[in-house]
């Protein structure tokens, strides 16, 4: 398959571009094969494409070693992909909002902006056996995702991605890569996993959506509510040697892991 001749009718699809599913087709063939090299795909890996859309990834991926899967909801693409790619890309439909993601390798998508939050919480919280992640996102959205603790964005998924991954930004992807163009760039972000104790990491994430709540209370009015009891909240932070005085966005991702740790 002509590398250039495909990417020419991705371009043909722009028209067909659903906006309120944020279909945006990427028409950078450097990009696509920046973003899949970024996996270092190895024979055997299992790999599932987020959103395979008009194939922009799909068609590096093809190329690779892995035992490639895509998952999307545009049944007309789907057919699109199964056409182009046959047995060398199992091209299901799904809703990735709702998709098991422990059986993989590596993890890679073009995300919508409207579920990037949550496509990306599921993959880190249930993708326990993924070795590396890549995404790329609105550049405001991965600028949110990586916020430092201490800023406006910093809260629980920043929180939960400083957990289980050594996060960083690869590079960023103009508009006039895609077709048709949306309002901003795009960033491609790299997660490289851990190993990790998916049970506390469940538990400390549930533990900062509770407590950042109402960020603005202290870490100690937050504790109280999320325990019903002040007197314990006030003894584990104690223990812990965090001040109650202290909002959530003043605590460490690893000092939520341990006061998840010590509640348990």
């Amino acid at each position: 398959m002509d590398e250039e001749r495909y990417f020419e009718e991705i371009e043909s699809y722009r028209l067909l571009a659903k906006h309120e599913v944020g279909q945006n087709f990427l028409i950078d063939r450097d990009a696509a094969k920046g973003i899949v090299s970024l996996l270092d795909i190895k024979e055997g890996d299992r790999v599932l494409e987020i959103g395979s859309g008009a194939g922009s990834l799909t068609y590096f991926l093809s190329l690779t070693s892995g035992k490639i899967e895509a998952i999307d909801i545009d049944e007309g693409l789907i057919a699109k992909l199964q056409n182009d790619f046959g047995n060398a890309v199992d091209v299901h439909y799904g809703n990735a909002a709702k998709w098991d993601y422990a059986p993989y390798d590596k993890i890679v998508g073009n995300l919508p902006y409207y579920i990037t939050s949550l496509i990306i919480e599921r993959a880190l919280l249930l993708g326990q056996n993924a070795k590396t992640m890549a995404f790329m996102v609105q550049k405001e959205a991965a600028e949110r995702l990586l916020a430092p603790m201490g800023t406006k964005d910093y809260g629980p998924l920043p929180i939960l991605i400083s957990l289980v991954c050594d996060a960083k930004h690869a590079f960023t992807v103009r508009r006039a890569s895609f077709a048709p163009a949306p309002h901003v760039d795009s960033s491609v972000l790299l997660f490289a996993m851990r190993q990790r104790d998916d049970k506390l990491i469940s538990k400390t994430y549930k533990l900062c959506n509770s407590l950042f709540l109402q960020r603005r209370k202290t870490i100690y009015n937050n504790l109280k509510n999320y325990l019903h009891d002040g007197d314990k909240a006030r003894e584990i932070l104690a223990s812990l040697g965090l001040a109650e005085s202290l909002r959530p966005e003043a605590i460490s991702p690893e000092q939520f892991l341990a006061l998840a740790n010590f509640i348990e």
